[in-house]
């Protein structure tokens, strides 16, 4: 039977990292069994991940918005899929047929102010709430992510799946100087440095991070603090940097593709100080290329990392101080470097795309018997 995929959101940071991982191995294991929804903007990247084995359906309904809500529903209607997968809670609220949900986090729920206001805060907590409750299966990326399901959707909990996302082939610890020099200059980053990649959003906690970088400043004034990733929303970012010695903090925006592997490998070692997360991709990706990691003590990093990261308390600038200066004064190899090679290994986009392939056909068995689903 074929299975519908969302992938709409394929370009946004975050989760187009998550569609774009798992698709290539659901294209392998399912073949043209596979229907991607996608814009028609972004048909070729899907064909390109998915080496052209999928089905296709375009929709431009834009994320979030009416269209999603009344086009969408229509559009997959019509292709009379018995099942469909949202990799993201914005499942429309009157699809009437099985669908499965992916859902990163409760971040609306836990963190109000990352919403503009009252209306979209509460269109996204309607959105997570439907896909929760009517979902046949609610997939996370973490068991703590699962846990806080639970305990906010106590219905859900038998139906939640925990499935860790994978680190992509090119984040290795095969190291590169010439293009790790080459895109060192390119932005002007200069060794010893500390690099933190993500979202600029209240709960990635940045601000402390800059103020702990204040204080290995006394110690170390040789290191630099690259703050990967942009937001005009939050101009206290920039505003806290510019208070440090000039070039102390560098911002050099949103970073391509290309560039986060050789970055990531001549790092001393990558930051995230998050107050919570739905899994801690870079974290991964660090570990994945042999490189140091400083994080808060949150049970989804524990969960990720324990025993290979620097672990500090995310409300002490102090706590974050000394985590970043024991990375800098951290051999390049040992034994924390090892395990996080190994425990890296562990974490394969193929191995989450069969046990999301798992859930489909499980659903799809037990799936109520109607008319409407055809093979």
């Amino acid at each position: 039977m074929r299975i519908g995929f969302d992938a709409r959101l394929i370009s946004s940071l975050g989760i187009g990292r998550y569609i774009s991982g798992l698709l290539p191995p659901l294209a392998e294991i399912l073949d043209r069994r596979l229907v991607v929804i996608a814009r028609r903007t972004e048909i070729a990247l899907v064909r390109a991940l998915t080496d052209g084995r999928c089905r296709l359906i375009t929709s431009d309904a834009a994320p979030y918005r009416l269209a999603e809500q009344v086009m969408l529903p229509v559009t997959l209607l019509r292709s009379r899929l018995p099942l469909v997968h949202f990799p993201h809670y914005n499942a429309p609220l009157l699809y009437p047929r099985q669908f499965v949900v992916t859902v990163h986090d409760l971040f609306s729920f836990r963190f109000p102010d990352i919403h503009s206001g009252i209306l979209p805060r509460t269109v996204n907590r309607i959105l997570i709430s439907n896909a929760i409750r009517r979902a046949a299966a609610v997939i996370t990326p973490s068991r703590a992510t699962a846990d806080d399901i639970a305990a906010r959707f106590p219905s859900a909990a038998k139906r939640l799946q925990p499935i860790p996302e994978g680190a992509d082939a090119r984040f290795s610890a095969g190291r590169n100087p010439g293009a790790e020099a080459a895109w060192q200059h390119y932005f002007g980053v200069r060794p010893p440095f500390l690099l933190y990649l993500g979202q600029w959003k209240a709960y990635k906690n940045l601000p402390l991070l800059i103020e702990a970088f204040a204080q290995v400043l006394a110690q170390r004034p040789d290191a630099q603090l690259v703050l990967a990733g942009h937001d005009p929303r939050h101009p206290e970012i920039p505003a806290a940097a510019a208070r440090l010695l000039p070039g102390a903090v560098l911002l050099p925006g949103r970073l391509p593709d290309d560039a986060i592997p050789d970055l990531y490998r001549s790092a001393a070692a990558v930051v995230m100080p998050s107050l919570a997360e739905g899994f801690g991709l870079p974290v991964l990706e660090a570990m994945a290329c042999g490189v140091s990691v400083v994080c808060s003590d949150i049970p989804v990093l524990r969960e990720l990392a324990d025993g290979v990261a620097i672990f500090c308390d995310p409300s002490s600038p102090a706590s974050f101080a000394a985590g970043m200066i024991a990375a800098l004064d951290r051999a390049p190899e040992g034994d924390p470097i090892g395990r996080g090679l190994t425990r890296a290994g562990t974490y394969q986009w193929r191995r989450a795309a069969e046990a999301t392939v798992a859930i489909y056909e499980r659903a799809l068995a037990e799936r109520p018997r109607t008319r409407s689903a055809t093979n």
